[in-house]
């Protein structure tokens, strides 16, 4: 599971990231935050289809 977050720039620009190296710069904050929450359900996503798989697998 991933657990992004947002730092906003003097400029007003700012910057979505997570611990497990993805990242994007945006225009504004409020797209950062969409950006991070999206990446954070699409990883959960992810994780879950993983864990099925594994059930499916192994019984």
């Amino acid at each position: 599971m991933c657990y992004a977050d947002t730092d906003t720039h003097a400029d007003g620009t700012a910057t979505a990231f997570c611990y497990c190296g993805w990242s994007g710069d945006y225009a504004t904050p409020t797209a950062a935050d969409t950006a991070a929450t999206n990446h954070e359900r699409d990883t959960e996503e992810i994780d879950a289809a993983i864990v099925a798989d594994a059930i499916a697998a192994n019984g």
